[in-house]
């Protein structure tokens, strides 16, 4: 066995300066535990050559930018290759090897190559895949993609430690016969340009900036996936329509938005402006803008994705608007923390009638609401208590031994 102390190889295909999810968190964790003195490699797409803040970064040379279909099928699969490789030559007896999830089924692929050569191997999940296809486009898909998540299932059962970033999430990791001892529920941690709270008085100037008009916003901040509700915010919002009181506001990109945009052309909802994803700079301030902030999921997709606008919207200071199935494990968190209220998609009535309560008496239930929603975000995910929790995890990894 190396005696030297282990080294931290991450596996993604997006990377700084890529401004999706996964590379601002990855660059976050990698950046922050290089600066606790681990020496930090990741392989990612892209041709931006390093080091950068004390990571060493291995490019792939693959565009980390995705077209239509088969220019993300090509993508991957280029990625998925030239990482092979570099890992083959990178990884030594001894090293951690964290694979994320992007591409699909990352953990299929390098999972072997990483253990042959002496790591350790640490599935970091953000998404649980092949079954998110199924989810979408019915069960019928699921047949012939068994043997992909039979190969994925071996990849995870081989690892060391399995870490999704939801609880429900972590409850289909066991169900596919991982260990509870290799399971580590991790969940995202806010940005950490939101652990400052902005003043009042820049908050009021930004509103100003934005042309953002007297009444209750309630906000909607980040990607329009696949996986989240929309039917149920558009409902309320065309309930609402005549009202000044109440507007939704958007900010962000992604597939469903031009469903969203048709459907505020149809119904002229002018109470649901929509913008462009604004960047981490001015995050703090778009989010503490609104009132309050929506977070949805499409029934059945709980147990494969966790909704990563959560702690963004609590580091704000913000209630949470949660559309979603009422028996996950984000929905009980929500209503045992006391931070916001829960609505099954459909009930736009509901939502409505909330939203009405927490406007009275100058929004004071929603203010008392956000500054429970604050002390949750103190307690459970802040950057620094996340990565306390990973050098913890890493230091007990790299004195043991392989499964």
């Amino acid at each position: 066995m190396s005696t030297r102390p282990p080294r931290i190889i991450f596996v993604n295909r997006v990377y700084r300066p890529s401004t999706e999810a996964t590379a601002q968190l990855l660059t976050d964790l990698a950046e922050g535990l290089a600066a606790r003195g681990w020496t930090v490699h990741v392989i990612a797409a892209g041709n931006e050559t390093g080091p950068l803040s004390g990571v060493t970064i291995h490019r792939t040379g693959q565009n980390d930018r995705n077209g239509g279909l088969l220019s993300r099928a090509g993508n991957y699969v280029g990625f998925l290759r030239a990482a092979r490789r570099i890992l083959a030559t990178l990884a030594e007896p001894g090293d951690i090897v964290v694979l994320k999830t992007d591409p699909p089924l990352l953990a299929a692929s390098a999972t072997g190559i990483a253990l042959r050569r002496g790591a350790k191997v640490l599935h970091w999940i953000q998404d649980i895949y092949p079954e998110i296809v199924p989810q979408h486009i019915g069960a019928w898909a699921g047949l012939p993609l068994l043997p992909l998540k039979w190969v994925r299932n071996r990849a995870w059962r081989s690892a060391s430690l399995c870490l999704p970033v939801g609880a429900d999430m972590g409850g289909t990791v066991k169900n596919q016969g991982v260990p509870s001892d290799r399971i580590v529920v991790l969940p995202n941690w806010a940005p950490r340009e939101l652990h400052t709270v902005p003043t009042h008085e820049a908050v009021a100037t930004y509103r100003q900036k934005e042309k953002l008009s007297a009444g209750f916003f309630v906000g909607y901040s980040g990607n329009l996936g696949r996986v989240h509700e929309f039917e149920t915010l558009l409902a309320a919002a065309q309930i609402l329509r005549d009202s000044t009181a109440f507007i939704f506001r958007i900010t962000g990109s992604g597939p469903q938005l031009p469903v969203v945009i048709a459907a505020k052309a149809k119904n002229q909802l002018d109470n649901l402006p929509i913008e462009p994803p604004v960047p981490r700079t001015e995050l703090a301030l778009s989010l503490a803008a609104c009132h309050a902030h929506l977070v949805t999921l499409k029934p059945g997709f709980e147990s494969l994705v966790n909704p990563s606008k959560l702690s963004g919207i609590l580091a704000a200071g913000r209630p949470v608007l949660f559309v979603g199935p009422l028996r996950s494990a984000l929905a009980t968190f929500i209503q045992e923390e006391g931070i916001g209220a829960v609505h099954a998609p459909g009930d736009a009535a509901g939502l409505v009638a909330t939203l009405q309560r927490w406007s009275v008496n100058d929004g004071a239930e929603a203010a008392a609401l956000g500054r429970r929603a604050r002390a949750c975000y103190e307690r459970y995910f802040t950057f620094g208590t996340a990565l306390d929790q990973w050098e913890k995890l890493l230091g007990g990894v790299g004195t043991t031994r392989n499964k």
